[in-house]
């Protein structure tokens, strides 16, 4: 199935030689530490053609491609897939299950011999996370040799119902190509009117600035007429190609070359993300590997648009899941949680994770954490709002003699945020934040705290101004300690009864606005329970805000 690739890439290049032309080096580099944490990979695996009798390494093709889904590296969330054989897309299906993923094949031809040993050719599209929906959109249009099809699934990525498709356009023939565009182009249009973001991801045989890609790219670029941005449009290394000041605009019909064509490298792959719904997106080209393809590999990354950084005033729920991501869950002024946004990966090497509030005075929340080695570590939030290795920096050690470790804010009236811990013998430690990113020497500031299951830092609770702490004891007993603002806390007063009930309890902040420090519960079925506070030390009835927080995940 090459000729097709090589009967554009060769055509069009004859007139576009010093419009392409390759820089010297590629400059520019989307790390998996830096890069925003929805994920999303696109792949002409040249699955058929590039064989073992042209020293290609099946093998090793598939290993790459399962290399992306690695939680150290792209953690990718999406993979769409083009030129792929049935049985390689089994294979791999069969070694991503055990990391969630699941997919959908639709063949393009099958039964000739000199096609993947005559079985099954092909689109695929393979999703971390359930398929609650999938469909394969027809696009040919007659006269094509072979059937355009594009496989899309409905999924929820990082808790987002979105559809994404796998796309191969048309390679010989340009109207027929540009009519297959428009047909996708008006489907994925349907779902984004309807509230549903779409993620387009695939091999469409053109140039960035050719009539074909007209309906991808969002109407601010010269001739775009569809709603979408494409990962790698705002790679200002490669504006050149298509006439674009980078000093003077940050998009571009343009980007890093994904294909290896004979007399020149040309970009004919894309992720296209709804511009509605997705922001701070951007692309990478890996680099060629002539031993798996005659494409490279494209990487995507964003975020949901609705994902703001945190503020200082961030309230709700973060969850870390069974893979070790943080998922943030927003508070809304009805006091039920917004939906989730990643905030990052591998956070499963913690022992201990504590919300900050804004520890170094940046404007963003910031997150304590607690190393198996006792390091402890702060994690400023990133441009994003993700808290990521990239940004944290060790400011302690010895911290695994505490099992519960608590932020309470200005706990001695010096405005610097200070930390609590509580060793295993009962012992409550108090250190003074000292201004500079680091803490004080510990001081003892009470015994006999191993009577509660749970322990929290609510923030102030009675609205004395000074930050207070609250315990669950073994029956289901709440008790409130209000804080003195010199380090110390009045004698316990119960404030409820029956929490035994759930299996974690959050200090959430003020999640719906009013000024007063509420609580959050989840019961043992993973309910989510909101308890607003009432600024005198107790709370209003509960009210149930969230469903599916699975029991045993930590939440904080």
């Amino acid at each position: 199935m090459r000729s097709r690739l090589l009967s554009l890439a060769f055509a069009a290049l004859v007139g576009l030689t010093t419009l392409v032309a390759a820089p010297a080096a590629y400059a520019d580099v989307v790390t998996p530490g830096a890069a925003p944490p929805l994920r999303f990979v696109s792949y002409n695996m040249c699955g058929n053609v590039c064989s073992d009798p042209q020293k290609f390494d099946l093998a090793r093709r598939l290993d790459y491609i399962v290399a992306q889904t690695d939680g150290g590296g792209w953690n990718a969330d999406q993979i769409h897939l083009q030129e792929v054989c049935r049985a390689q897309y089994d294979t791999l299906l069969g070694r991503l299950r055990a990391k969630g993923f699941n997919g959908l094949f639709e063949k393009t031809v099958w039964g000739r011999s000199d096609v993947c040993a005559g079985g099954d050719y092909g689109m695929a599209i393979l999703v971390k996370g359930t398929i609650a929906d999938s469909i394969v959109l027809e696009l040919t249009q007659g006269g094509e040799t072979e059937e355009i099809d594009a496989p899309c699934v409905k999924t929820y990525t990082q808790n987002r119902a979105n559809w994404a498709c796998s796309v191969h356009l048309y390679w010989s023939n340009e109207p027929l190509r540009v009519a297959e565009a428009k047909e996708l182009a008006a489907q994925a249009k349907a779902w984004q009117d309807a509230g549903i973001p779409v993620v387009l991801g695939g091999d469409f045989n053109a140039f960035p600035d050719e009539p074909t890609m007209n309906s991808f790219y969002g109407t601010a670029l010269p001739g775009g007429a569809g709603a979408f941005r494409e990962a790698d449009e705002s790679d200002a290394d490669y504006f050149a190609q298509g006439g674009c000041d980078p000093a003077s605009v940050t998009r571009c019909r343009a980007g890093e070359f994904t294909f290896d064509g004979k007399d020149a490298d040309s970009k004919i792959d894309y992720l296209f993300l709804g511009e509605r719904y997705f922001t701070k997106v951007v692309g990478d080209s890996m680099p060629l590997d002539t031993r798996l393809s005659d494409h490279r590999l494209l990487r995507g990354a964003a975020t949901w648009s609705d994902c703001g950084v945190p503020g200082t005033t961030t309230a709700g729920v973060i969850r870390r899941d069974a893979t070790g991501a943080l998922y943030r869950y927003s508070g809304k002024p009805d006091g039920t949680v917004a939906p989730a946004c990643k905030s990052g990966t591998g956070w499963n090497m913690m022992t201990t994770v504590v919300r900050h509030g804004d520890f170094d005075g940046n404007g963003s929340e910031d997150i304590v954490a607690v190393d198996a080695g006792g390091l402890l570590w702060l994690y400023p939030a990133d441009g994003s709002g993700s808290f990521s290795g990239g940004t944290r920096r060790q400011i302690g050690t010895g911290w695994q003699v505490y099992d519960v470790l608590l932020a309470p804010g200005d706990f001695n009236g010096d405005a610097e945020p200070d930390l609590l811990g509580r060793d295993a013998a009962g012992d409550l430690w108090f250190y003074a934040g000292n201004g500079t990113g680091g803490y004080a020497p510990k001081a003892r500031i009470g015994t006999g705290w191993q009577i509660y299951g749970a322990l929290l830092a609510p923030g102030d609770v009675n609205g004395d101004g000074e930050s207070d702490l609250i315990g669950r004891d073994s029956a289901g007993a709440l008790w409130f300690h209000a804080g003195n603002g010199a380090a110390g806390f009045a004698a316990k007063v119960g404030i409820g009864t029956g929490w035994q009930i759930y299996d974690a309890l959050v200090a959430a902040g003020d999640v719906n606005g009013d000024g007063r420090a509420d609580l959050v519960g989840r019961d043992t079925a993973g309910g989510l329970w909101f308890y607003a506070g009432d600024g005198a030390g107790g709370y209003a009835a509960r009210k149930q805000v969230g469903y599916g927080f699975p029991a045993g995940e930590l939440i904080f």
